[in-house]
């Protein structure tokens, strides 16, 4: 019997042979793009700053100038032109409101750019572990369906020498379909995964080797809880939220204000008139009260988004920290590598036959997946809790 290479499955965490040198994070966070929350927040943190600068003074908008000119005609004098030039200035006499604004924005700055810094790393960091494991199932399954094929062929071989009945090749037949099923549902999981990481990182259509993520850092649970109350992610909804309870309060106040400084200057043949004085625009019926309660009614809308997101955020920390926790108490993974080669072993010694190898290949496969999937959650757990806690070492 030929020589069948029963042992392949050995190499199921190799990297596919490639003149490319695979890329690690660290050379796909080179090539990162600005993540959609920080996009988000710098159009946020604009919006706020224009509707400051709008306010700035003592103005609630920028002032009306307006010119005019028209011909006098005075009986025995002839025609002149008079003309005139008026002024409006509306007040905004609020101004501590603008500065509770101005303050609220000061503040915020930062804490809303650095909560979007660190949720487009994380989203890069799940992208890339989402584009490795979907790669590594991949080589995976290629390397698993050239095992199948070699017994295969050794079950025709048997057959054909009148050791084995037809139905261990009819077996082993629909396995090898199986597998190229599951084979193409790798690469469409492949292409997937890899679009969603060129959304946000500067790299080729087509996917490229990527390196292992290496081990996952070992985080101590001692002291997480407590420095959750002080995590970027929590100090910046909260900035956030008083960012736009000011900024509701501010469109408030320019909405009631109401008094305007009015001056002119006008030449009227040949007298000169300047005039100065205050205009007050009066309200329509319930309007006041109306605008006091939308503001109110949105107040209680922004207090409430805020009270849920830290909600989300509470639950979404304490999951991960139950996570860790269960993670630390695993037990090291089993050497599937020998089993694999025992395996393969046996059937090249002719003491399995292919119908009593497939069950303990299929064990052995998806103990081998449930590896790299563990692996792959344990780097997602590790930058979920990086991204919430300040006090973890990055």
């Amino acid at each position: 019997m030929r020589h069948i290479p029963f042992g392949a499955v050995a190499c199921l965490l190799a990297v596919q042979a490639t003149a490319q040198t695979p890329l690690s994070f660290t050379d796909i966070q080179s090539k990162a793009r600005p993540a959609p929350e920080q996009w988000r927040t710098e159009a946020l943190l604009a919006e706020r700053r224009l509707q400051f600068q709008e306010s700035r003074g003592f103005l609630r908008e920028g002032p009306a100038l307006s010119l005019s000119a028209g011909p006098r005609r005075t009986p025995g004098a002839g025609t002149t032109t008079d003309r005139g030039l008026e002024v409006d200035l509306p007040l905004f006499l609020s101004p501590g409101v603008r500065s509770a604004l101005a303050t609220s924005l000061g503040r915020a700055h930062p804490l809303l750019a650095e909560a979007a810094r660190r949720e487009g790393a994380l989203r890069l960091r799940v992208a890339y572990l989402d584009a490795w494991l979907a790669s590594r199932i991949l080589a995976l399954k290629e390397t698993d369906l050239a095992t199948v094929e070699g017994w295969l062929r050794a079950a025709q071989a048997r057959f054909d020498a009148g050791a084995d009945p037809a139905f261990q090749v009819s077996l082993v037949e629909g396995e090898r379909l199986k597998i190229q099923q599951d084979l193409d549902e790798a690469r469409i999981q492949e292409a997937r995964t890899w679009g969603a990481l060129v959304a946000l990182a500067d790299l080729p259509a087509a996917p490229l080797p990527l390196g292992d993520p290496g081990p996952a850092p070992v985080l101590a649970a001692d002291g997480l809880e407590r420095g959750l109350q002080e995590g970027p992610l929590r100090k910046a909804l909260l900035a956030q939220a008083d960012l736009e309870t000011r900024s509701l309060r501010l469109k408030e106040a320019q909405a009631l204000s109401r008094w305007s400084l009015r001056g002119g200057f006008a030449r009227e043949g040949q007298d000169q008139v300047a005039k100065f004085g205050a205009a007050l625009r009066l309200p329509r019926p319930g309007e006041t009260a109306a605008i006091r309660s939308s503001t109110e009614a949105q107040v209680r809308a922004v207090q409430g988004e805020a009270r849920q997101a830290l909600a989300d955020l509470d639950a979404r920390a304490a999951s991960a920290l139950s996570r860790m926790r269960k993670a630390q108490a695993g037990s090291a993974p089993p050497d599937f590598l020998r089993a694999i080669q025992a395996v393969g072993l046996r059937l090249q010694e002719g003491r399995e036959r292919p119908s009593e190898a497939l069950p303990i290949r299929r064990q052995l496969l998806e103990s081998q997946m449930a590896s790299l999937r563990r692996t792959h959650a344990q780097h997602l757990l590790a930058a979920e809790i990086q991204t919430l806690l300040p006090e973890v070492d990055r």
